[in-house]
């Protein structure tokens, strides 16, 4: 049996997952039925976050080149 993936590594799938199929987070709530303003703000805030990351990382390495990305 395989081991059970850690928190931090099933945020940061998804966050790949939804960036490589260009899914906003309001669409995946919204998809899943989820009203953000009932829901645990941290937890919202900590995957928007994790989402934002990516982000930044992925346009930084189209710019900059995949060994220069994290420089300045």
């Amino acid at each position: 049996m395989a081991e059970k993936p850690s928190y931090s590594r099933v945020r940061i799938a998804m966050a790949q997952f939804l960036f490589a199929n260009e899914i906003g987070l309001e669409d995946l709530y919204q998809a899943l039925g989820i009203d953000p303003a009932e829901c645990n703000q941290d937890s919202l805030s900590h995957i928007a976050g994790v989402v934002d990351g990516m982000n930044v990382a992925s346009t930084r390495i189209r710019q900059h080149g995949l060994d220069d990305w994290a420089k300045n």
